[in-house]
């Protein structure tokens, strides 16, 4: 088994928060653990794109931006309307990025360190898991704000 190289440890999400400028960590939507998440997958896209570019696969490094921007953007978007029923929307165009983001990756395999891939499929893990529990909760809001109308 090949010892990985420090260069192919990526940076911890706790090591990255930071770095973050307190213009963005001080807004409320930052104590969304999975908002923090998703910036950080952002974060590990970018420089993954880097070496993607490098090795000639300028159209998966794109793409991969594109998926990892859309979760946390939807995440923001979705905490910045007031309804359960646009939340939900949102949030579900966020997991449907995220797994996006897993076939991305999976097309980097042979380019990207096994390190950087373990690392970025574990973050989408509980990416999607945090994802969807949120679902679920705004989804009960949801029917509970429809029986108060209704009573």
């Amino acid at each position: 088994m090949q010892i990985p190289r420090q260069s192919d440890l990526p940076m911890s999400q706790e090591e990255w928060e930071t770095t973050v400028p307190l213009a963005v960590s001080r807004d409320l939507l930052w104590k969304l653990h999975v908002y923090r998440a998703a910036l950080f997958l952002l974060h590990g896209a970018l420089t993954d794109a880097k070496t993607l570019r490098k090795a000639r696969r300028d159209t998966i490094a794109a793409q991969l931006v594109r998926a990892a921007g859309s979760v946390s953007a939807n995440i923001a978007e979705g905490y910045s309307r007031s309804g359960p029923a646009d939340r939900v929307r949102l949030l579900d165009y966020a997991l449907g990025s995220a797994r996006e983001c897993i076939t991305w990756y999976q097309a980097s395999a042979d380019v990207l360190p096994a390190p950087i891939l373990d690392a970025r499929h574990q973050l989408l893990s509980r990416i999607r898991g945090m994802t969807l529990r949120l679902i679920t909760a705004q989804r009960a809001r949801g029917a509970v704000f429809k029986q108060v109308q209704k009573g």
